[in-house]
């Protein structure tokens, strides 16, 4: 899954820390929900109704947080 990103797969440390962060944004959300209904409400396409708004903004985040990294930055 990773490796269409980094060009190669994670390690099993870089997937524990992406498992870390998705829990942690999980949490963040469902105390927030305002705040993942506000993220979600970014972009050009209307969010799928039927998905939980918690869980789609955890990912996103992660999704955020991959996207931004080094190595993706600047792949050579």
């Amino acid at each position: 899954r990773g490796r269409l990103l980094l060009q190669r797969a994670p390690t099993n440390d870089e997937l524990r820390v992406v498992g870390q962060v998705y829990e942690e944004q999980v949490r963040h959300y469902q105390k927030d929900r305002a705040a993942a209904e506000k993220l979600l409400a970014v972009g050009e396409m209307p969010r799928n109704a039927k998905l939980d708004v918690t869980e789609l903004a955890a990912w996103t985040s992660v999704a955020n947080v991959l996207f931004n990294l080094d190595e993706v930055i600047t792949k050579n």
